[in-house]
């Protein structure tokens, strides 16, 4: 596109707003569906061709265009014309990718499944097309993360072969993570967040008691998150009519996250205050969240983090099945390799906000049974398996209390800065050192490589 000139059917402002009528008439006459309708970007353009006329070249050069017309009209409200700005993008995409892409109809909106209302979506179903760009323009690429785990997926999603895979463990100078599995309440009944028993009044009353009991000895702020907002206001709800929030609001305020962005906004400001003027807050929120992927708890923000059940996604959402049904026939990956390695890494994620440095310290609890499970704790990064023994794997609620209240005590001793140089810090001299090592062990190498050669 950066190559070509905009096709002269679309240069003319008429000619161009004439094409996106046609454009936007043949979609409303494809979502008046009673099914669900699935078709690929080719088939779309063979049938808008041949509805229509509209040809691909003039839809790849749609958005680019509109972004012209609209400089040239001066316009500054672009929020009246994002739909308009979505719709060419769609146009765009449609008309650029061929493959790993899928086109989805609905003629219900999920959350409102008793009202007609058609839902186009346009989902990418290969990630390997965004890291190709990469790929292709540098001679070697570098990927690094706190939660690449299991490792071994990303070449198969990313479809590439790897020089070199490594995984390694954080260089502390003491123990300041205290990763904890708790599989079962004081009742001693176990605690999941499975469809089965999600719903189960012993279930929800236990994870109510957890977080009551660690907000009475957890100190500053806590964060925990929920598998949905769905099963969050359930649970909630219910701990309501228990008396379970009471009990926690005698230790700390409660704050929400939810799907309003200027709300969220909100109870973070407020939890951060209650944090800084030592009253101590609660943030309730969910995985794949804004919260979970982006806001970072460093210092007293974030002293526990209760992971309230496995994040899977849902599903029986179309989209997911489409793209669960194209990993299985392009890369050969499981259902279910698939959806556990993304529900851990989505877990990963949220209880990683409580780590921020590396004087930081806290508490990351899994609460779910299957937690104990050797396929789903290897899943976990390795930075938190080396801190997850067996004697921490399948915990009760109050074996739990006891534990945080003994790795609490032990960071809240004096930590000098200086006791983590030549662990978890380096000084110049040192780093001057290893520069020199690393150089003597090249030269002996290259000198040993010459000998073989002669």
């Amino acid at each position: 596109i950066l190559t070509e000139s905009i096709p002269g059917n679309i240069r003319n402002c008429q000619h161009f707003l004439s094409f996106m009528r046609r454009f936007l008439e043949y979609l409303k006459s494809v979502l008046k569906v009673q099914h669900v309708v699935s078709d690929t970007p080719a088939s779309f353009l063979h049938n808008i061709h041949s509805t229509v006329c509209i040809e691909r070249k003039p839809l790849r050069f749609v958005t680019q265009r509109l972004n012209s017309l609209m400089k040239t009209l001066e316009i500054q409200d672009m929020e009246s014309f994002r739909p308009l700005s979505v719709i060419a993008a769609f146009a765009t995409l449609v008309s650029t990718y061929s493959k790993g892409f899928s086109i989805i109809i609905e003629p219900y909106d999920a959350r409102t499944p008793t009202i007609y209302n058609p839902v186009l979506h346009f989902t990418c179903m290969d990630a390997s097309i965004a890291i190709k760009p990469v790929f292709s323009r540098f001679q070697s690429t570098i990927i690094t993360s706190g939660t690449l785990s299991p490792i071994d997926m990303y070449p198969r999603i990313l479809d590439f072969r790897p020089v070199t895979t490594s995984s390694y463990s954080m260089t502390l100078a003491r123990d300041c993570i205290l990763p904890l599995i708790v599989s079962r309440g004081g009742d001693q009944v176990s605690i999941s967040s499975r469809y089965e028993t999600r719903d189960d009044i012993a279930v929800i009353r236990n994870y109510g008691n957890l977080l009551a009991e660690m907000a009475a000895v957890v100190p500053d702020g806590m964060v925990c998150f929920f598998t949905s907002y769905e099963y969050m206001d359930s649970v909630v709800s219910t701990w309501v009519n228990q008396g379970i929030m009471s009990n926690v609001q005698k230790h700390k305020l409660v704050f929400f996250e939810t799907q309003n962005n200027a709300e969220t906004n909100l109870a973070l400001e407020n939890y951060y205050r209650a944090c800084d003027n030592g009253r101590g807050a609660v943030l309730l929120s969910v995985a794949r969240g804004k919260v979970s992927e982006g806001i970072d708890f460093h210092g007293h923000y974030g002293r526990c983090v209760i992971m309230f059940g496995i994040p899977y996604v849902y599903t029986q959402s179309r989209v997911l099945r489409a793209r669960l049904d194209y990993l299985r026939e392009q890369y050969r990956i499981r259902e279910q390799d698939f959806l556990t390695f993304d529900a851990l890494r989505h877990a990963s994620q949220c209880v990683g906000r409580v780590l921020r440095g590396k004087s930081d310290y806290g508490v990351m609890i899994f609460a779910d049974k299957r937690y104990s499970r050797a396929d789903k704790r290897s899943k976990i990064p390795r930075w938190i398996q080396d801190h997850l023994g067996d004697g921490v794997s399948s915990l009760a609620t109050d074996e739990a209390v006891q534990m945080v209240k003994g790795f609490l005590r032990r960071m809240a001793q004096p930590f000098p800065q200086d006791a983590q140089i030549g662990l978890s810090m380096l000084t110049h001299d040192q780093v001057k050192k290893l520069e020199e090592k690393h150089e003597k062990e090249k030269e002996e190498k290259e000198g040993f490589s010459d000998e073989m050669s002669e």
